[in-house]
């Protein structure tokens, strides 16, 4: 009896083991990022607009470092310079769902100003294509008037393309309504 019931306990007790050292190992070595400019988020934001003193909006009346997002699915956080210029880091759905990881610049009359990829998971060499200049070329001075039928999507990549334009229309569509709350921060 003893020799059937030993191997199950001492391997149980060693994933038990194996487990708890693992959570430790990982509670000791984790960073928060949240509400923290990244590298690569400050790159993206100097890619767009140049050099600047970039910050994160982050929510009020809370403890925690919470981005603001204005209550926008989608929207990871709004970014500014206190000054007159907004950057705002979302996920869109392309093809594949939350493909689309971006940071669009918004100018003072509410038109994109540029778009970085922080990243993509969209399909390779087919949903990808939307990172072109010629196609991104289109987006750039999108406002609110465009009309979304106007921009030529990327042949064999329609749900990247629309996916493109919805993070446009979103982005544009969260500066317009609070641009005044933005630059109050």
């Amino acid at each position: 009896m003893k020799q059937t019931l030993m191997p199950p306990v001492v391997l149980t007790l060693v994933c038990v083991i194996v487990s708890a050292l693992l959570v430790l190992a990982y509670n000791y070595t984790y960073v928060d990022t949240t509400g923290v400019m990244t590298e690569e988020l400050s790159r993206s934001c100097e890619d767009i607009f140049g050099a600047g003193e970039y910050k994160i909006l982050l929510e009020k009346d809370t403890d925690k470092k919470i981005p603001l997002t204005f209550g926008t699915d989608g929207i990871k956080a709004v970014i500014t310079d206190g000054k007159d210029k907004c950057l705002i880091e979302l996920e869109q759905d392309g093809y594949a769902k939350g493909g689309l990881h971006l940071l669009i610049g918004i100018d003072t009359g509410g038109r994109i100003a540029g778009i970085s990829f922080l990243s993509i998971g969209e399909t390779p060499g087919v949903g990808t294509k939307v990172q072109e200049d010629s196609f991104l070329s289109q987006l750039i001075g999108y406002n609110a008037d465009t009309d979304d039928a106007s921009i030529d999507g990327v042949t064999a990549a329609t749900f990247s393309s629309k996916g493109m334009k919805a993070a446009c229309r979103k982005a544009v569509e969260l500066y317009n309504a609070n641009k005044e709350a933005i630059f109050s921060e």
